[in-house]
C-alpha cells in the first residue's frame, strides 16, 4: 500500500519541484534581458514568417493523427478518419499545454471507449502514441547531435558531450529497431502483454515523428528574429534537446522548462531575443492549438448532445402517434399471459 502511495504521488511531486527549478532558473536568465531587447525579439520577426510558422504548426497538428492511425492499427481497429481526428488533435492539443495524465489520456479513455475498444486495446493505443514519438526523437536527435554537437555554455557542466548523448539516442534507436526485427513475445508490462511493434510499423513511426520534429523546429527558426545568424541544423539541435528534456519531466507543456533550455543553448548565437521568439513559439505551437482544441470538443458535445436530443424527441413522437385499439378490440399483448397466471 505505501508503495502504491508512492508511486501515485511521485511522479506530480517531481514535476512540481522540476518546474520550479525550471522557472526560477528562467526568472535568473530573463533578469538579464532589457526590455528593449525582448521587444526587438517580438517585433523583430517579419509577420510573413509569422504567418508561415502558424501553417506549418496547423499541417503539423495533421500530421498528429498519424500516430493514433498507427496505435489504432497495432491494435487492429479501424475507425472514421473525422474521429481519428477529433481524438488525436484534441488530446494532442490538450496533453501538450495540460500534461498526457490530465488530458491526452482522459480524453483517449473516454472517446475510444465509447466507440468501442477495450481499455486494455487503449492502454495499448496510448503507450504505442507515446513509443511514437520517442522512436523519432531517439533516430532523429542521434543524427542530429552527433552531425551537429552543440557548444554549451562554460556555466552548464555535463558529463558527457552532446555528441556522445548523440550515439546514445542513436544506439536506443538501432536498439528499438533490432526488437521489432527479432523480438516477438510478448512483454508483461504490469496487467499489459505487449508485442514490439512490426518492423514496417515501427519505420513508419520513426518517420512520422521525425517530420513531426523536423516541421516544429523549423517553425520556430521562422520565428527567430530576422536579423538574427544561425544555423538551422543548431536550431533543430538545441529544439530536439529542450522538447526532450520536457518531454521527459512530464512537466505540463514543458512550461519554463522549454524555455529555460532553448534560452540557455540559443542565446550565444541568437542573442537575448530568443526568449521573445520561444513566447512566439509557445503562442502559436501550444495556446493556439489548445484554443482550437478546446473549441472542437465543445462543438462535439454540442453536436452531440443535439443528436441525443433529437432522437429522444423522435422516439416520444413515434410512441405519442401509436394508434390505440378499436373498441372490441384486442391490442398485441392481450392473448399473452400475465404473469398472475399458472
Amino acid at each position: 500500500m505505501v508503495k502504491i502511495r508512492i508511486r501515485k504521488y511521485a511522479g506530480p511531486v517531481l514535476a512540481i519541484a522540476l518546474f520550479a527549478l525550471a522557472v526560477k532558473l528562467l526568472v535568473h536568465e530573463a533578469r538579464q534581458i532589457t526590455w528593449e531587447e525582448f521587444v526587438r525579439g517580438l517585433t523583430g520577426v517579419p509577420p510573413s514568417q509569422i504567418a508561415i510558422a502558424a501553417l506549418l504548426i496547423a499541417l503539423n497538428y495533421g500530421l498528429l493523427i498519424a500516430y493514433d492511425l498507427l496505435a489504432l492499427r497495432y491494435v487492429a481497429r479501424s475507425l472514421p478518419i473525422r474521429r481519428v481526428a477529433l481524438v488525436s488533435i484534441a488530446g494532442f492539443s490538450l496533453g501538450n499545454n495540460l500534461g498526457t495524465l490530465l488530458a491526452a489520456a482522459p480524453i483517449r479513455f473516454r472517446f475510444y471507449s465509447q466507440w468501442g475498444l477495450s481499455p486494455v486495446q487503449i492502454v495499448a493505443l496510448i503507450s504505442i502514441v507515446g513509443l511514437t514519438f520517442w522512436s523519432g526523437w531517439w533516430f532523429l536527435g542521434g543524427l542530429v547531435l552527433i552531425w551537429v554537437p552543440l557548444q554549451l555554455p562554460p556555466d552548464v557542466a555535463l558529463p558527457v558531450g552532446t555528441q556522445t548523448m548523440g550515439w546514445v539516442l542513436l544506439s536506443l534507436a538501432l536498439i528499438y529497431s533490432l526488437v521489432c526485427f527479432v523480438w516477438r513475445k510478448p512483454w508483461p508490462i504490469g496487467e499489459l502483454h505487449l508485442r514490439p511493434p512490426r518492423p514496417g510499423l515501427m519505420f513508419v513511426q520513426a518517420a512520422v515523428a521525425s517530420v513531426d520534429l523536423l516541421i516544429s523546429a523549423t517553425a520556430l527558426y521562422l520565428v527567430l528574429p530576422g536579423d538574427s545568424v544561425v544555423p538551422f541544423a543548431q536550431v533543430l539541435a538545441a529544439y530536439l534537446v529542450a522538447i526532450g528534456v520536457a518531454m521527459m519531466t512530464q512537466v505540463p507543456g514543458g512550461l519554463g522548462v522549454l524555455e529555460v533550455i532553448l534560452l540557455t543553448l540559443l542565446k550565444g548565437t541568437v542573442g537575448d531575443t530568443v526568449l521573445a521568439s520561444v513566447l512566439i513559439f509557445r503562442v502559436l505551437y501550444y495556446w493556439l492549438p489548445l484554443l482550437a482544441g478546446m473549441i472542437a470538443l465543445v462543438g462535439y458535445e454540442i453536436h452531440s448532445g443535439a443528436i441525443t436530443a433529437r432522437e429522444a424527441k423522435g422516439g416520444e413522437v413515434a410512441n405519442a402517434i401509436k394508434p390505440e385499439p378499436i373498441d372490441g378490440e384486442k391490442s398485441p399483448g392481450d392473448d399473452e399471459p400475465t404473469g398472475d397466471r399458472l
